[in-house]
């Protein structure tokens, strides 16, 4: 009994000492793994990566690690940052011989998921009034802020679609948008859009005097027609009335489609040296941002 107590605590003692050996190496591949991911991205911080393979030195030795999952903070990606990364994958398999002649190694499965942070995508509208934010439909995104025009500060209100671009990249279209002046018009830039008054400015406008300039009659109270803002620039004299300012119509002039969409779309491509055949999935909007799944399979790195 003695002899066989004896047995069995060294054969724990060995197990114990394996097992940390194997955690050991675990975690210093981890590391290694961590820093060549930084180097290779161009990443300020070392990005997280956990390796879940047991027992993991038995694995490497046979040349195939299971599963390993890695995540990525703030990665820099010209205009915008991409403000999240996570990877996982399934199946690798080292090209090569251990330990001294390893060449690179094969991702079967790869699947990630991407975040493209609302805040960051803010900069790349080039606007720091405009604001995004998640719209009510399906990949739809509303955006809306402050823009000075003329001598008031004016709302502009829009919406967006986003798409996917093939199997490598996303767009966000803007569908619709419009510029509020509180208490005293909207304008609709581009084809079929124009110009409405609130019903209180409107009232003051001489019908006659606006039918004369524009050769038609045109209800003050319904205005929704292109060159009827052109006419407004050009006879400053039917706004006295209304106390608008001239400078407040010029500055919406200014602002034709498609300069103002363009102010709010965005698009982004996958790298075209990105390793193997990896792709877009599929996309969606959260409250946070917008999500992109990524996957990919065979992926040789060396």
């Amino acid at each position: 009994m003695r002899r066989t107590a004896k047995v069995v605590v060294a054969l724990a003692v060995v197990l114990a000492f394996l097992a940390l050996g194997d955690r050991w190496a675990v975690l210093y591949a981890e590391n290694l793994a961590a820093q060549q991911v930084q180097k290779a991205l161009k990443l300020r911080a070392e990005p997280e990566v956990h390796i879940d393979s047991v027992p993991f030195v038995g694995q490497v030795l046979a040349g195939d690690i299971d599963h390993v999952e890695v995540d990525v903070p703030d990665v820099d990606a010209g205009p915008v940052s991409v403000a999240q990364v996570k990877g996982t994958v399934d199946g690798i398999r080292i090209v090569g011989s251990l330990p001294s002649s390893v060449k690179g190694a094969v991702l079967s499965r790869v699947h990630g998921d991407v975040l493209l942070d609302f805040k960051d995508l803010n900069r790349e509208v080039g606007a720091s009034q405009i604001h995004l934010r998640p719209g009510p439909g399906k990949n739809t995104v509303l955006a809306g802020g402050d823009l000075p025009v003329g001598d008031k500060q004016a709302q502009v209100r829009g919406r967006a679609q986003l798409q996917r671009t093939g199997d490598r990249g996303l767009r966000m279209t803007v569908q619709d948008t419009r510029v509020v002046v509180p208490g005293l018009l909207t304008y609709v830039p581009g084809k079929g859009g124009g110009l409405q008054l609130t019903a209180p400015v409107a009232d003051k406008l001489d019908e006659g005097e606006l039918q004369q300039a524009t050769g038609e009659h045109i209800s003050p109270q319904r205005m929704m027609k292109g060159r009827v803002l052109d006419t407004l620039v050009d006879h400053p004299s039917l706004l006295q009335p209304t106390g608008i300012d001239p400078s407040l119509i010029r500055g919406l002039q200014k602002l034709r489609e498609p300069k103002v969409a363009q102010q709010m779309e965005f698009s982004a491509q996958l790298p075209d040296n990105l390793p193997g055949d990896i792709r877009l999935r599929d996309i969606s909007v959260t409250k946070n941002g917008i999500r992109a799944e990524l996957t990919g399979k065979d992926v040789q790195v060396g």
